[in-house]
């Protein structure tokens, strides 16, 4: 099981992590039981200059800054060893 990080903080929410957090509804059926969506108040990134923008994610330790549900997909398929369709 991969654990998937959405920081829902206020920077990030108004960033796009709304979307993501809801993203966690219509994951491909094939992947669904493979992965674990949480909320997290905030990752820390927005402190860190050099990082890239919000929103931010993180499947299992990979950390990805403006993060969109393409890239979250990418990670994810990456992580569980699948070819994405």
């Amino acid at each position: 099981m991969i654990t998937v990080r959405i920081c829902v903080g206020t920077y990030c929410y108004i960033a796009g992590g709304e979307q993501l957090a809801n993203y966690k509804f219509y994951v491909p059926d094939e992947i669904k039981d493979k992965v674990k969506f949480l909320g997290s108040a905030c990752l820390g990134c927005s402190k860190d200059e050099s990082s890239a923008k919000p929103p931010y994610a993180k499947v299992g330790d990979v950390l990805i800054g403006e993060c969109t549900q393409d890239k979250l997909l990418d990670e994810i398929y990456k992580q569980l060893g699948i070819e994405r369709k």
